[in-house]
């Protein structure tokens, strides 16, 4: 599964969009009392229904735009599953809308109820609201593209250009559905967070065992979170940055000579160091100082001094899987730029 993004839609405008309305949405129908338990699955249902409707809106028209110019990307992997969804973009859309409204209201109920939370005041609301909306709407739009790069509706065209493909970024499209490889992954990163944070509240006292051999976990504090960052970003850098890096490279490699064609520089990214160890180091020092200080405040916004065992779980894969995204967007930014590529290509000796 090639980690690369869906560049050929502008992904941006609709999350903001999104977030926009959810944003307003909080303050009319929220402002100052907060949500209860109750708001919160009505919120569910209608968020997932205007995110669908916003994502379709800007989806559909653009990908048809392309399709009827023949510049649909060229290595987009088939999904059987996707392509007996249906092509028109209103039963397309209602499906999404109600399958995604049924995953975040059995997300949301699994969470607040697992955390014990009955309701949240405007703050703490606004942040979940605004984190679980941008999620939703980047999963969403996602699908929709991905169910319109399938053959059966990307060859449909009746134009001049029908049937033909364009490689549009130099390299294949990512495939948005979860696969094993990357759920593996996911669960072993925070399974080896979890196990080094043992190690280290067994040095402290915080993990202790009794007489008769059992262990004793005791709650982890909200004081004790800087520390748990630090481990997490400092495994993750390493991890994440490992694993887009082969990928990327993999990619890059695969899509000789055709992606020399397409990278523009951008300053943002370009700066950042192009060997993998120095890369993952700049990597698990952002990781490390901004989760201490993540972890602890997300703690204390949603008024939570401790978790135990099983809570700490949850919550810190809930937090891998928030930041793995961003993480890999800026370590593929990084990975195709020019100055990059061109070193991919060396090193694999295709270049002088």
């Amino acid at each position: 599964m090639p980690a690369v993004s869906l560049p050929y839609v502008d992904n941006a405008r609709a999350i903001l969009i999104t977030l926009t309305i959810n944003l307003a949405a909080v303050f009319v129908c929220n402002w100052p009392q907060g949500v209860t338990y109750a708001g919160l699955m009505w919120d569910s249902l209608f968020c997932a229904l205007i995110t669908t409707i916003i994502s379709m809106w800007i989806v559909y028209p653009r990908l048809k735009r392309l399709r009827t110019l023949g510049a649909m990307p060229a290595q987009a992997p088939e999904s059987g599953f996707m392509q007996r969804l249906p092509q028109n973009p209103l039963a397309l859309g209602a499906i999404c809308a109600l399958a995604f409204a049924a995953l975040m209201i059995g997300v949301n109920a699994a969470f607040w109820r697992f955390f014990g939370i009955q309701k949240l005041s405007f703050a703490p609301w606004t942040v979940y609201k605004l984190v679980y909306a941008t999620v939703l709407s980047a999963k969403i739009v996602e699908c929709c593209i991905f169910r319109y790069v399938q053959p059966d509706w990307a060859y449909a065209d009746s134009g001049a250009h029908a049937g033909t493909r364009k490689e549009l970024s130099g390299l294949p499209v990512r495939h948005p559905l979860p696969s094993i490889g990357v759920l593996k992954e996911m669960y072993g990163s925070v399974a080896g967070n979890i196990a080094l944070n043992i190690v280290i509240a067994s040095i402290f006292g915080s993990v202790a065992l009794a007489p008769d051999g059992s262990v004793v976990i005791r709650p982890t504090s909200a004081e004790a979170m800087p520390v748990t960052g630090i481990v997490f970003g400092l495994l993750a850098g390493i991890f994440v940055t490992n694993g887009v890096v082969k990928e990327m490279n993999a990619a890059i490699i695969a899509s000789y000579p055709a992606i020399l064609e397409g990278p523009v520089r951008d300053r943002r990214f370009a700066w950042m160091p192009r060997d993998r160890v120095p890369l993952a180091c700049l990597m698990c020092l952002v990781l490390m100082v901004f989760s201490a200080v993540a972890l602890p405040a997300a703690m204390g916004l949603f008024d939570i001094p401790r978790l135990n065992f099983f809570q700490f779980t949850v919550f810190i894969t809930v937090y891998a899987t928030i930041i793995s995204k961003p993480l890999a967007c800026v370590l593929i930014r990084r990975c195709m730029q020019p100055d990059y590529i061109r070193h991919t290509l060396r090193q694999a000796k295709l270049t002088e």
